[in-house]
């Protein structure tokens, strides 16, 4: 298994695999670390389809990390992070 896969896994673990499949399946067609920028940064980075709360989204932060925050009236609380080497 590739470094990149191994952190894709690490970072998917806390999304559960019915509730979230549609979020599991975005995250999963992702391929590299680039493809991962591709979603965080396309379409707001929303992992969740449609408009209703709470929803999932991919945000990158400038070190390399990749956080799955879960959105709500709002808010956000962080669901899941991790660090992807360059």
């Amino acid at each position: 298994m590739s470094t990149f896969f191994f952190h894709l896994d690490v970072l998917m673990d806390a999304l559960e695999p019915i509730k979230h499949h549609a979020e599991r399946a975005a995250l999963r067609r992702c391929r590299s670390v680039n493809d991962l920028s591709n979603l965080a940064t396309t379409g707001g980075g929303w992992l969740t389809p449609g408009t209703l709360d709470p929803r999932l989204k991919l945000v990158k932060h400038g070190s390399g990390t990749y956080l799955i925050v879960s959105y709500q009236d709002g808010w956000t609380t962080r669901v899941a992070m991790e660090p992807f080497p360059k």
